[in-house]
């Protein structure tokens, strides 16, 4: 993705066409203008716009700018009355997260061009907001951009919360949603693996589930997908991860997954595909759904409850190292992968 925005479009609100944002507006001078209209000296970033709902190829005006501020990304420029301003957002708040997903070493850049061309009508961003010179808060606004009145996209907020830290809380969906929905790109890659002399990675190999001393990324580099769903806020975040990486050909087993195989028996850890119907809302409930749950005792690992079969957590064989179902939890360090769009290496 290498296109760039360029000059706001006058009437806010309306659409673009996603070929004619063009390059930064200049000065008569040849120099960039120090407002909305372009790009400032100094930093890198732009004008932000989202996907028009249901007009592939057309985008949203945002009302606000993103730029790459000695590695923080910083908004600015918020106009008043804008999709942004109304979303929760305001000049001097700092992005953190897209869609659960924290987005330090990308690219501002690739930040711009996600936003405009791949994240869903509903979308969740996380902004860091300092109260005063010592306190700050995060803010989660997660809405939707909806087309009623007159043609005019607007946002209609789903959930707005606070906390301390920058730890994705529980999403009421609202009492009418009943199934799960995918929040939406980024789907970052993460190593899942136990501590220990050597590493025991999380790996599927020839349809196997197992703990592997030998890292490959064939094999040990998982896509995680973040959902928001019904069920008590403390069951922890609802996620499924899979070897399959978005938008990319449906294989068969990709995907850990726990399911009863036969009536009145114990569940048992599989590995199944990742169809593209995952992908949706109101996804059913589904085997290959988790409860992923921070350690208590502030390690910085995560267990891994089954959703579908309560009270069943993925672990190591006592007796081997295949990967089975326990009624015990067991934690991983789940630690970001490497990516092109980022540099990043952090622990979940």
């Amino acid at each position: 993705m290498g296109s760039c925005f360029g000059k706001r479009q006058d009437t806010q609100g309306g659409a673009a066409e996603l070929t004619d944002i063009g390059a930064a507006s200049k000065t008569e001078d040849g120099t960039d203008k120090p407002s909305g209209h372009g790009k400032k000296l100094g930093v890198v970033g732009g004008e932000v716009y989202l996907p028009y709902p249901h007009k592939p190829g057309e985008a949203v005006d945002f009302g606000v700018r993103l730029d790459d501020i000695d590695g923080k990304f910083v908004l600015s420029e918020t106009v008043e009355n804008s999709l942004a301003r109304n979303a929760g957002i305001y000049d001097g708040d700092v992005l953190v997260d897209i869609n659960g997903t924290n987005i330090e070493g990308y690219q501002v850049q690739y930040l711009l061009d996600l936003l405009r061309e791949k994240v869903k009508p509903k979308l969740l961003l996380t902004v860091k907001r300092q109260l005063d010179e010592d306190n700050h808060e995060f803010v989660w606004t997660y809405f939707e951009v909806v087309v009623e009145n007159e043609n005019q996209p607007e946002v209609r907020i789903l959930y707005l919360t606070q906390t301390a830290e920058d730890v994705m809380p529980w999403i009421n969906p609202g009492p009418l949603e009943t199934g799960y929905s995918w929040l939406g790109v980024p789907s970052p890659a993460y190593n899942i693996y136990l501590r220990g002399n050597p590493a025991l990675y999380l790996s599927i190999d020839d349809g196997k589930v197992e703990f592997s001393s030998t890292y490959n990324n064939r094999t040990s580099l998982f896509y995680f997908y973040i959902y928001v769903g019904p069920g008590p806020p403390d069951d922890g975040l609802v996620v499924a991860y899979s070897l399959q990486e978005f938008e990319q050909p449906v294989t068969a087993s990709t995907t850990p997954a726990a399911e009863v195989v036969q009536s009145g028996a114990d569940p048992t850890l599989d590995a199944m595909d990742f169809p593209d119907s995952l992908l949706g809302n109101d996804v059913p409930l589904d085997p290959r759904f988790w409860y992923l749950k921070m350690n208590v005792s502030g390690t910085g690992e995560n267990s891994l409850q089954s959703i579908e079969q309560t009270g069943w957590y993925l672990a190591k064989s006592t007796s081997s190292n295949d990967a089975t179902l326990s009624t015990q939890p067991q934690y991983f360090v789940m630690a970001r992968a490497n990516s092109n769009s980022s540099s990043s290496d952090n622990d979940c």
